[in-house]
């Protein structure tokens, strides 16, 4: 974060994700390289409670510049193919979207 402030003259907006995984895109039969989407990095041990520590730690470095923009991007809403959605389902429920409204909310 401090990095990017430092290094950019454009504001850094967070993001917060709730995983990333395009290998199901990929041919599983093969080879796997460095080629760009969909062979790039996944993100796992995802869960509703990580995705919260991860807001907090967003929210509390927002709360503590003022100068900072109150911008937070969050990936996101529907891309179920990569197992990165906030929408309701039947593992997690609403955790996803009560962990932003504990967060953010009031």
């Amino acid at each position: 974060w401090d990095g990017a402030k430092k290094s950019f003259s454009i504001p850094y907006y967070p993001n917060a994700s709730v995983g990333w995984d395009s290998s199901p895109r990929t041919d599983q039969s093969g080879e796997w390289g460095g080629w760009g989407y969909p062979y790039t990095n996944i993100i796992s041990g995802n869960g509703p409670d990580r995705f919260k520590e991860a807001l907090a730690k967003i929210k509390e470095r927002l709360d503590a510049d003022a100068t900072l923009p109150r911008i937070v991007t969050i990936n996101s809403w529907n891309e179920w193919t990569e197992g990165s959605y906030l929408e309701p389902d039947t593992v997690y429920g609403m955790q996803y979207l009560e962990a932003l409204r504990d967060t953010f909310g009031e």
